[in-house]
């Protein structure tokens, strides 16, 4: 028999045991990022894990999913919020139908809108997912680099233009500083300027705290100064084989002396010292520019799978008119003072899961 039930906090270890042990889990599944979203923005969450009853209790399934309420995309359940990857983890094909029936009835008791798994990885015909109420978003794709064992042997391995572009921030007097919560204001100075240029609202810089603190020595930030300013961030979290980077920004300014080319090699060296045998530079669609950005450092797509499970029916968009207005917006965003932006950033940002 098998049991799915939520998990709760005294049970954190056997969680993350699992997740450690499981393929196609990524560092988000960690209990480290639940604990990380709840504290900073407040929203509820329901961890479901399934129980083999009759082999001492062991976990053989995981679902993470947090309720996400806004006036954008109504109340959904979501799989993981702002983040690439989540969805189900399980042993086999009647445990992830378990976990995936008790998600839908979670969407009817709580009622919400719509049900979100971000897989990496396709979905079998599970009974839920064929009953007409369910959209697949396949647009997107992982970046990931398998690394060598050495960093001069990766280094070795990019073409003449790729190590001349690394070089080139050296060369005008760059410098990175790797660390913890010592770099976050110097993190989110850059951050929030990069967000507010791009025209999207902020993550609170409690969220980037909260994930350092929780995931602790598994978490590292990244700074590339110029005369002692930051001009380039990230964030990195590793797990097991993979060294996974949320969170990367640059200040636009400096793009002629190309900061993010010495702070993308400043993470793979960092990966290959620490021993991972993956670095994964996040999502991306298929030939846009953040696409080639990481395919010129060898970089392969792996195909994601998200999938939309709606309670009654797909509600009707107006891909016109939805692309007008976050246009619109973004003409806005962007024109705001950075201390507005700064404020108001994370109001908006804890309601949009993406």
């Amino acid at each position: 028999m098998t049991t799915v039930r939520l998990i709760q906090p005294n049970e954190a270890a056997s969680w993350n045991a699992y997740i450690t042990a499981h393929k196609h889990a990524s560092a988000y599944h960690f209990f480290a990022f639940k604990q990380a979203v709840e504290l900073t923005y407040g929203h509820s969450s329901a961890y479901l894990a399934a129980f083999d009853d009759g082999a001492g209790g062991n976990i053989k399934g995981v679902l993470p999913l947090f309720i996400i309420s806004g006036p954008i995309f109504g109340k959904t359940l979501v799989s993981i919020p702002f983040c690439d990857y989540g969805g189900i983890l399980y042993d086999d094909e009647e445990t992830g139908t378990l976990l995936l029936d008790h998600a839908i009835s979670l969407l009817t008791k709580l009622s919400c809108n719509c049900l979100e798994l971000r897989q990496t990885y396709p979905l079998p015909s599970f009974s839920a997912l064929s009953s007409g109420k369910v959209e697949t978003i396949t647009a997107k794709v992982r970046m990931k680099l398998e690394l060598p064992e050495t960093s001069a042997k990766l280094f070795s391995s990019f073409p003449d233009k790729l190590r001349s572009q690394i070089r080139k921030p050296q060369k005008e007097g760059c410098t990175v500083r790797s660390g913890g919560e010592e770099l976050l204001d110097d993190f989110y100075e850059v951050f929030v300027y990069n967000m507010r240029d791009l025209g999207s609202p902020v993550h609170s810089k409690k969220m980037m705290a909260t994930t350092l603190r929780f995931f602790g020595e598994h978490a590292r930030l990244f700074v590339v100064y110029k005369n002692s300013a930051p001009i380039a961030c990230s964030l990195v979290i590793g797990e097991q084989k993979n060294l996974v980077n949320p969170w990367a920004s640059f200040n636009k300014n400096f793009r002629a002396i190309a900061p993010n080319m010495l702070l993308y090699w400043s993470m793979l060296e960092y990966a290959v010292e620490k021993g991972y045998r993956f670095f994964d530079f996040g999502r991306s669609t298929m030939d846009e520019g953040t696409f080639k950005f990481k395919k010129q450092w060898g970089a392969l797509p792996e195909q994601l799978s998200w999938y939309y499970i709606y309670r009654n029916k797909k509600p009707p968009i107006n891909v016109k008119n939805s692309g007008r207005k976050k246009e619109l917006f973004i003409k806005i965003w962007q024109k705001l003072p950075l201390e507005a932006t700064k404020a108001l950033g994370p109001i908006l940002r804890k309601r949009i899961p993406l």
